[in-house]
């Protein structure tokens, strides 16, 4: 207690105001410094290869096949994009499988048109991609539209190319 002056006291009325208030700004503190807590988003993927079977150099249609990718998403939020590495020959654009030192053109796309090359973006190849909400699984199953075009004469043989899938 104090005294005014003059020799009157003065009463507190507020006396336990002052011990609450240091607990007041360190919740006040801990309010600002308190950030909300980040989910990681985690895919995994799989797919299933495109197969062709046999080419005929006789036929003037171009052989077509698909495939399929399977990317799986949970645990955070964000935009997904599938790509498709070029393969064996470097180039999106210009696909080949080989058998030794012979090659097949092909390519893979995202839609049945096959009028737009799946790749990595770069290019003007296109991704595929999907938003996963928060906290929400997602699985997208993503048509592989595959081609080998009409017209080549490649020696006989097993032609491959090995594709990788890349989740971003």
């Amino acid at each position: 207690p104090g005294t005014e002056p003059g020799g009157r006291r003065m009463q507190f009325r507020n006396r336990r105001l002052m011990p609450k208030l240091p607990w007041a700004v360190l919740i006040a503190l801990a309010v600002l410094f308190t950030r909300p807590a980040l989910a990681v988003l985690s895919c995994s993927a799989s797919a299933t290869p495109v197969t062709f079977g046999l080419y005929s150099p006789a036929s003037a249609a171009d052989l077509d096949s698909t495939g399929n990718v399977q990317v799986s998403c949970d645990g955070g939020r964000g935009l997904v994009s599938i790509q498709l590495s070029a393969g064996s020959s470097g180039d999106a654009n210009d696909r080949r499988m080989f058998s030794g030192a012979d090659s097949l053109r092909y390519n893979l796309y995202d839609k049945a048109s096959r009028n737009q090359v799946w790749g990595d973006g770069t290019g003007g190849t296109q991704t595929v991609r999907f938003n996963v909400p928060p906290n929400r699984p997602v699985t997208v199953d993503a048509t592989v539209y595959g081609r080998v075009f009409a017209g080549q004469s490649p020696a006989p043989g097993f032609y491959v190319d090995n594709i990788v899938v890349t989740v971003l």
